[in-house]
């Protein structure tokens, strides 16, 4: 009788499950950009295939690039952030004022008022949702949210009221840039806040604040430029100056910008992959409610990501105030829709549970390269939008189909 020899132990893979996958996703969108790097190099060789060429592509999507990697966090937890476009704008011109020196409104009544009542309904209402979820009864919730809000609102009422009609001297360039990044993170936590405790689609929360962060930067700005004028400080002048240098100078042949920008692709791609904060986000966008039941706190890391997102957003805001040399308020509109196009190209699935940072740099450079191959083969703008938003199709209906056979 012969004994059944033991079962060949398991191979155990070198790299985690949603890694390997995800990975597997960056050979769709490499394949699609050596396409266009063959067809454009073979249609217009001396002026696409050029450094030249590949240095401007670079110079003009860094920013893209930046708020993608951010995107990508969002997106492999089954969400989307359609406030990006804004939320870049706001940070570009807080900036500009940051460093032009800016002053509060006069006291006002009504303005008091009306802020302190919005921010008073804002807490209440993320209050009621985190004690709904917590499992008390709607009376109670409902009691303790009204007196939370109550008191948040009252509390900034008052601190309207001390700051209303003071003036704040310019800062220099490091402290703006601060705030222009800490502007994008209180975005993108507002955002994840009224997600997760409201339980409200991401599509919906982002399409709002989409609206309320372009109305918030036209307001504060006037719908005009903050840019350098006669009246501006020469410390304030001198400040812009030295932001401009994120976008003018040189560092190692490149400009100090697209480093920023690697530097940020360096950063996330370990963060989304190597790190509970990326697994747990792979976790969540796989399936939230398995996620959920093995003790994922799935609203924590859901709000972390889009943190994440309005951090990278304020980031790519700031290095277009350097570009620009001020805040445009006007700028960025449709910025979101590159953004989520570029991470969707990359490879990242709009299902959640799968995608990379690296790929969504591929899917920057791939529609920078379009672009730029469109431009210099002198192919119309309205024929540009139809041939990108085809692509477009093209990388979700891949996406699509890898899913149903999978």
């Amino acid at each position: 009788m012969t004994q059944s020899s033991p079962s060949a132990p398991s191979r155990t893979s070198l790299l985690p499950p949603a890694l390997a996958r995800s990975l597997s996703s960056i050979l769709g969108p490499l394949i699609g950009l050596l396409v266009v790097l063959l067809i454009f190099g073979a249609w217009k060789p001396t002026r696409f295939l050029t450094l030249g060429n590949f240095n401007n592509v670079l110079t003009y999507n860094y920013h893209y690039a930046v708020a993608a990697v951010g995107m990508t966090f969002v997106i492999v937890t089954a969400g989307i952030d359609l406030s990006v476009g804004s939320t870049m704008a706001l940070a570009c011109v807080c900036c500009a004022m940051a460093i032009r020196g800016f002053e509060f409104p006069p006291r006002q009544a009504g303005l008091t008022i009306g802020i302190g009542v919005a921010v008073a309904l804002i807490v209440g209402l993320c209050a009621a949702g985190r004690m709904l979820q917590a499992g008390r009864r709607t009376a109670d919730a409902a009691a303790r949210a009204a007196a939370i809000g109550a008191a948040a609102g009252l509390v900034v009422a008052l601190l309207w009221l001390a700051v209303g009609g003071r003036a704040f001297a310019p800062m220099p360039a490091s402290l703006a840039f601060v705030v222009g990044v800490a502007v994008g993170a209180l975005a993108g936590l507002l955002n994840g806040t009224l997600i997760t405790t409201l339980g409200l689609p991401p599509f919906i929360v982002t399409l709002a604040t989409l609206e309320i962060y372009r109305g918030l930067v036209l307001d504060i700005s006037g719908g005009t430029p903050v840019s350098p004028e006669p009246g501006w400080p020469d410390a304030a002048k001198a400040a812009m100056e030295s932001l401009r240098t994120l976008h003018s100078g040189e560092l190692l042949g490149l400009r100090p910008n697209i480093w920023l920008a690697l530097l940020v692709v360096g950063v996330g791609a370990p963060l989304l992959h190597f790190t509970i904060l990326g697994r747990y986000a792979y976790a969540i966008g796989s399936n939230e409610r398995t996620a959920r039941l093995c003790g994922v706190n799935v609203e924590r890391y859901k709000t972390l990501c889009y943190v994440i997102s309005g951090i990278t957003a304020g980031l790519a805001g700031v290095m277009m105030a350097a570009k620009a040399k001020g805040g445009q308020p006007a700028e960025f509109t449709g910025a979101e829709l590159t953004v989520i196009a570029a991470v969707v190209i990359g490879g990242t699935s709009l299902f959640g549970g799968e995608g990379t940072i690296v790929g969504s740099l591929l899917g920057v450079l791939m529609l920078g390269l379009l672009y730029s191959g469109c431009v210099l083969a002198d192919i119309s703008t309205f024929k540009q939008r139809i041939f990108i938003g085809g692509t477009i199709v093209l990388a979700a209906a891949l996406d699509r189909f890898r899913h149903l056979r999978g």
